[in-house]
């Protein structure tokens, strides 16, 4: 009862504060559902840098309703409607195969000035099927690198010791939601690739002694894959986006295995924490990452040379080490504090100094 108190309090309190951004000119409003914490720390990252740095006036609330004169981004969700007297970014990270959202892009074309996305993918996609590529800006997905740090091997260690994995245990991650809807997630959500995922390490299992960390809710489809598998895994919910930096701490791998992404996050994580990345070439990874370089990289269901580049990381801690140190340089060029100047100057500013041509 208390805890449900306390929710509601903050959430009115969130509110209130929202309020006096109806009368400021020239605000960026930025708006979420709230159930995504990645999404949530991505508005929060972009609101904090551009308020750090005067560049402009921006906040996080449920409030898009009677605005005037403000640009309004949604961030990853819909835009409900027209919003003449506004300037509406609309972010859209990725797109599954059937996507109804498709069918609307005449309707979406009409109640926004710009979509932004991470990755080349999603725009040609979006143009494929009709979008004005004009109105389709590409700017790549940033990180904290405040939260996400390497650490020494004495900490990965303790790290491990305090999660319980055996210190000889070759360690694959995977930090992901992968299962429908929000329960235990039974049912595989394939663009992200739980299925591969499982196949890949139950290969493995057989000629490593391989230990699986994950996080993330609904992950009850790996989890049942493993437990039949006789595959050693562990399970962490953390309470708080920050926490997961302590997860890849415990990692000798980390291993994306999607169809489609629209990132993901545990690209610019693994680098940041300098955990070794094994992935298919999806969303942002295929614009970003270079194969033997910074990642290893296979064709999307390419699970035999997954399983491969996975191998090559166990025999040889020199090519481990080579990715680990090009992942943290790359990573760099990542950071909020580098990028807020382009969502500046290409996806804010230019909206903020030209009227709407919505009609």
């Amino acid at each position: 009862m208390f805890d449900s108190v306390k929710t509601m309090v903050r959430t009115l309190v969130k509110r209130f504060f929202s309020i006096p951004n109806l009368w400021n000119k020239n605000h960026i409003h930025i708006v979420t559902d709230g159930h995504d914490w990645v999404i949530g720390e991505v508005s929060k990252f972009l609101s904090t840098a551009l308020s750090q740095r005067t560049l402009a006036q921006a906040s996080i609330s449920p409030f898009f309703y009677f605005l005037s004169g403000k640009v309004i981004h949604f961030n990853s969700i819909p835009v409900p409607q027209r919003f003449p007297k506004n300037k509406v970014i609309m972010t859209w990270y990725h797109i599954p195969e059937h996507d109804p959202r498709l069918s609307t892009l005449r309707e979406l074309e009409a109640r926004v000035d710009l979509i932004h996305t991470s990755t080349h993918s999603t725009k040609q996609t979006l143009v494929q099927h009709g979008f004005p590529p004009e109105k389709i800006l590409v700017i790549p997905q940033g990180i904290n690198l405040t939260l996400f740090t390497p650490v020494s091997k004495d900490q990965k260690k303790e790290i491990r010791t305090a999660l319980g994995i055996p210190e000889k245990a070759f360690v694959i991650g995977s930090f992901q939601k992968d299962g429908d809807g929000w329960g235990e997630g039974m049912n595989p959500k394939l663009i992200k690739g739980p299925d591969v995922f499982c196949d890949v390490v139950e290969q493995l299992a057989k000629k490593i002694a391989v230990h699986v960390l994950l996080s993330g809710p609904s992950r009850g489809y790996v989890k049942d894959r493993l437990t039949r598998a006789n595959i050693p895994f562990t399970h962490q919910y953390p309470k708080a986006y920050k926490d997961v930096n302590q997860l890849y701490h415990a990692l000798d791998v980390y291993l994306i295995s999607s169809r489609i992404e629209g990132v993901p996050m545990a690209l610019l994580e693994s680098w940041a924490t300098g955990i070794p990345l094994v992935s298919t070439r999806v969303g942002m990874v295929q614009d970003v990452a270079k194969h033997e370089s910074n990642a290893l990289l296979a064709d999307v269901e390419d699970r035999d040379r997954l399983v491969g580049h996975i191998e090559t990381l166990f025999h040889d801690h020199h090519v481990r080490d080579h990715l680990a140190r090009n992942g943290l340089e790359s990573v760099k060029a990542y950071d909020w504090s580098v990028l807020i100047d382009r969502y500046w100057k290409e996806l804010y500013q230019p909206l903020l100094r030209k009227p709407s041509v919505k009609h």
